[in-house]
């Protein structure tokens, strides 16, 4: 910053230093200007300037002009404070005189001017230059009323005074103007918001305004400009008729965070009551009638029987020793060893090899390991000596058709034939063909190409019927 120059305050007048005087002048008889709106400092330094007058004296003389038997001061008012504190804390007459600099008399506007000249170091929030560029636009208002020559808009002669930008004073008019809920223009005037954050703020209507300020007491965030463009996002895309009218949706920011990329909404329509996966979506709002979905073509496995917890009496040891010499017998059936067993259900051979030695598997996998080893679940969980499953049928007579039920991708077909299969597209569903099981590999048909998706279920289909013969 520059120097402090006098002759910018006069004006036009040629005035040095010659034209001012240094005295010392009492205490009492200097009076705060009215006309002052710089806030006092912080106590923390307002107390280390005490303690500096009381180590190095007043290093700067205070600035003022006389008013009668009085003098109003111009400059220096945390200095004055200062000192009336010290002569107030039984530090004697030490204190009862300043030295001044004592300005010639001037008019109104020019003092204005002045005061604003003699604080141009000081650090301002942007309120208070919002306040500095208000007063100085009604002094250069009223000299150009009364007649004086100031060419070009009085905005910009404002900024060129305060050396800042003419887009800057706009933006803090803006901010006075625009902010209309207390909470927001205290933190404005206290410098707690940036301008860009209250600049946001005072874009938006009175209740938009208020319901910010609710929703951010809500969620016990601070006013930031990111947090007010996530208000505006979610009040306008994500408002919803439900006990929160008005405000957004209680799953608004976990929505805001899930579908929101580069300050665009991508793979969302909107409130969570309007999205067409609300019946599957996992954070759609408690607000939203789920309706029942449709049943699916794929088929799902038999849930397995919960496991017993623990009773008083039945020794688990025992009972986890004979699971695994049922387990161990029916995949000795098959004729396969605990490796290549493993590898048909997608089992680790060590995990597999646990539950043959008596640890017990997850409930969800009973029905795969009944499947692949032709049992009933009732006979792995030990309620029934007969293997068989349920409802298996006797052979038919030749001729007659029998297909079997579908069996998961994870459990290979015994034998190599022709299949339907349900082709894993994972979050898509799944995708039918027709392939063929050599033994060891899928194949699609006719290609013989082999699938480069996983099978996630087969169908076995029956042989091609003889020309002219009846099925």
């Amino acid at each position: 910053m520059s120097k402090f120059d006098l002759s910018r305050i006069v004006g036009a007048a040629d005035v040095s230093e010659s034209d001012t005087e240094l005295r010392e002048i009492f205490l009492d008889k200097i009076r705060e200007n009215p006309e002052n709106f710089y806030p006092p400092l912080p106590e923390d330094e307002a107390e280390a300037l005490r303690e500096s007058i009381q180590a190095n004296g007043l290093l700067e003389p205070l600035l003022v002009v006389p008013d009668g038997a009085i003098y109003r001061l111009v400059s220096g008012h945390n200095r004055l404070r200062a000192l009336r504190d010290l002569r107030a804390n039984a530090f004697g007459m030490d204190y009862k005189t300043a030295l001044c600099r004592v300005l010639q008399p001037m008019d109104a506007d020019h003092e204005i001017t002045a005061i604003i000249e003699a604080n141009r170091q000081r650090r301002k929030t942007p309120a208070v230059l919002q306040q500095e560029a208000e007063a100085l636009t009604e002094v250069y208002v009223r000299r150009k009323q009364a007649g004086e020559d100031l060419p070009g808009r009085i905005r910009d002669r404002v900024a060129e005074a305060m050396q800042v930008s003419a887009t800057k004073l706009a933006n803090l008019n803006a901010i006075k103007n625009g902010i209309r809920e207390p909470v927001f223009a205290s933190a404005w005037a206290s410098g707690n918001i940036s301008e860009a954050c209250a600049l946001e703020i005072a874009r938006m209507d009175a209740e938009s305004q208020h319901q910010l300020a609710v929703w951010l007491e809500d969620e016990r965030e601070p006013c930031a400009l990111s947090l007010v463009r996530e208000f505006n996002a979610i009040s306008h895309k994500l408002d919803h008729d439900c006990k929160l009218a008005g405000m957004p949706c209680p799953n608004a920011r976990a929505m805001y965070k899930a579908f929101v990329r580069h300050g665009t909404w991508e793979g969302c329509c909107g409130c969570c009551s309007c999205c067409l996966r609300r019946d599957t979506c996992s954070i759609c709002c408690q607000y939203v009638e789920r309706k029942a979905q449709a049943p699916v073509d794929e088929p799902t496995p038999e849930p397995a029987p919960p496991i017993s917890e623990p009773k008083p009496g039945i020794d688990w040891q025992r009972e986890r020793e004979a699971f695994g010499a049922r387990l161990r017998k029916a995949r000795e059936e098959t004729g396969l060893d605990r490796a290549a067993f493993a590898e048909r259900i997608g089992a680790y051979k060590a995990t597999y090899s646990a539950w043959e030695n008596g640890s017990l598997p997850g409930s969800s996998q009973f029905p795969d390991l009944a499947r692949a080893l032709g049992v009933s679940t009732d006979y792995l969980y030990g309620l029934t000596d007969d293997p068989t499953p349920p409802g298996e049928r006797a052979p038919q007579p030749e001729g007659q058709l029998t297909i079997a039920g579908w069996m998961p991708g994870s459990c290979s077909p015994s034998e190599p034939g022709e299949f339907a299969v349900l082709v894993d597209l994972g979050a898509d569903g799944y995708y039918r063909a027709f392939m063929a099981w050599d033994g060891a590999d899928w194949e699609m048909l006719p290609s013989r190409q082999k699938p480069e998706l996983p099978i996630g279920w087969w169908l076995r289909l029956p042989p091609e019927p003889e020309k002219g013969e009846t099925v």
